[in-house]
């Protein structure tokens, strides 16, 4: 018996050194990622994963994206597909990220600010709950400022530390490494539109999620990685390629300085001490004004605003029914009235107010316009994914910024009647001779612009305008590959296949000869509708901007 004793004991023993001393990288680690553009960018959570492996080869390391453009974590939370994830995928860490303002941004006129962040806490701590209840760990990403605003740095490295230390959260500091490269070092973190993460910014945001979840040092490893491509959906590829490939030297200097903050955070508590900065905008107040009399407004009052950018101004039309003002308003473009839906127009006091549903961007707005003299100033104001205050003005003054809105408003209706009568090609190709006589200067719509026109009709189902649409930057951009290649998808999708080989026959030529640098996507795609096979759609599977607004 004694010897049994001693066997069990010992075998005891050699299982128990044996645990001990199993690799921690032999563990499995999986991670799953809540966010918008600023984590499915070059594909962040794939690097992060070669990474991991890369230290860890042992490792069975598993990583889920749940993500699509511009969403909130408000958004998310609306989600029920998202909450099942969490609670049915043994995770060891949900990373959230919310939008890049905190979920719910402030524009003033043309200037986008950061909001108040109790949407962002609030939707923090219902995700943290049902994280816990799932037996993870929460941790949030900490995001960057813009480039061009580098002090707003202080109001997201706030927010985060805040509602991570209340939740007893881990904080992932990237926008304290990326602020910190950024002022030490030449590297472009970010992407061409200022905002977003370049690949390098992408590789930062990843060694500085490695060094806070792993607490281990990144200095070593690789600045090339591949990966599975994931959408903007966290939709991975088939096929492994390469998603990015930085220098030696800079990805060793990012690894630097990424550890440097990670360790003397970890060292400090976890958390930085920064109290909350003030708000950097006030919010506009409409002039108080004279008191209104509904007959000394009627009429039309012409204006511009900061409402969108591609407008040379509004028409503000007033008329009187049954004693009660009625109100019309339309923004004028090269291109289109936009003619708005108005409710609930009434005057109280000094000021005009009406309700404005705008049915191209489904946004309800009130507009509080009040009288000076022989001018009229409104504020529009509209809450949604973010709180919008708008300026307008008005006069009786037809021209504006050099502009006849009234004849700009005729030549927009005679562009829709001609439109009826001589269809949309011949139409438009009057319209914009005549629009640059009126603006005293040679005028054709972007390419950029009809394309972009074509496919939001293409996705709306509109095929016939698309078409138009195509045609026409055909018409305007012969040279393009771009444009016939538009104009084909549009075919392909109206089941005019013959037709949309002879375009493509045309774009292969042009591409051939003008060295287009999409040669082959072109030929690929000829193969396939000359061999009768399904054409990839390159509006579906990338959609394009919306017009201008």
């Amino acid at each position: 018996m004694n010897h049994l004793k001693r066997y069990l004991s010992l075998l005891l023993l050699v299982i128990t050194v044996l645990s001990c001393s199993t690799p921690k990288q032999a563990e499995n680690l999986r991670i799953l990622f809540i966010g918008n553009s600023y984590t499915y960018y070059n594909s962040m959570p794939e690097l992060l994963k070669s990474l991991i492996l890369e230290k860890f080869p042992e490792r069975v390391v598993e990583t889920q994206l749940i993500s699509e453009g511009g969403m909130t974590l408000a958004h998310h939370w609306q989600e029920e597909s998202t909450l099942e994830t969490i609670r049915s995928g043994e995770w060891d860490y949900v990373v959230l990220q919310e939008q890049s303002k905190l979920g719910m941004a402030i524009m003033i006129d043309n200037d986008m600010f950061f909001g108040q962040t109790e949407q962002f806490f609030e939707h923090a701590r219902k995700f943290d709950t049902e994280v816990k209840k799932a037996g993870a760990k929460t941790a949030f990403l900490m995001t960057w400022s813009e480039r061009a605003q580098p002090k707003e740095q202080a109001i997201l490295t706030h927010a985060y530390s805040a509602i991570a230390k209340e939740l007893d959260a881990m904080l992932v500091p990237t926008g304290l490494v990326w602020d910190k490269v950024g002022t030490q070092t030449n590297l472009n973190l970010y992407d061409n539109d200022g905002t977003h993460p370049s690949s390098l910014g992408s590789y930062l945001s990843a060694i500085t999620i490695f060094s806070t979840l792993l607490a281990d040092s990144p200095l070593g490893l690789s600045g090339t990685i591949s990966g599975n491509r994931l959408s903007s959906r966290g939709e991975a590829s088939l096929d492994q390629q390469l998603l990015v490939d930085i220098p030696t030297e800079e990805a060793q200097l990012i690894q630097k300085i990424s550890w440097q903050v990670v360790d003397d955070l970890q060292k400090s508590g976890g958390y930085p001490k920064i109290e909350k900065p003030k708000p950097s905008y006030q919010i506009p107040e409409l002039a108080k004004g004279e008191s209104i009399d509904l007959k000394s407004i009627i009429g039309k009052w012409y204006g511009t605003s900061t409402y969108g950018f591609n407008y040379h101004g509004q028409i503000l039309e007033i008329l009187e029914v049954d004693g009660e003002p009625e109100v019309r308003l339309s923004f004028c473009s090269p291109h289109v009235k936009e003619e708005m839906k108005v409710e609930n127009a009434s005057i109280e006091g000094n000021q005009l107010i009406l309700t404005l549903y705008d049915p191209f961007r489904t946004r309800n707005s009130t507009i509080r316009i009040s009288l000076n003299g022989d001018e009229m100033e409104g504020l529009l104001e509209s809450a949604g994914n973010f709180y919008m205050y708008k300026h307008l003005n008005f006069s009786r003054e037809t021209v504006h910024n050099g502009i006849d809105l009234s004849d700009l408003d005729l030549l927009l209706k005679t562009f829709e009647s001609n439109t009826a009568e001589e269809g949309f090609v011949q139409a438009a190709i009057k319209h914009y001779k005549q629009y640059s006589k009126l603006i005293g200067e040679t005028y054709k719509p972007e390419e950029l612009y009809l394309n972009a026109v074509g496919y939001n009709y293409l996705r709306e189902g509109e095929v016939n305008d698309a078409l138009n649409t195509f045609k026409l930057a055909m018409t305007y951009y012969p040279q393009s590959v771009n444009t016939y290649d538009s104009y084909a998808e549009a075919l392909i999708t109206a089941d005019r296949k013959d037709e949309a080989l002879i375009v493509y026959r045309k774009a292969y030529e042009l591409a051939k000869n003008t060295g287009y640098e999409n040669l082959a996507y072109i030929e690929e795609n000829l193969n396939k509708l000359e061999n009768n096979s399904p054409v990839e759609l390159e509006g579906e599977a990338i959609p394009p901007p919306p017009p201008p607004q």
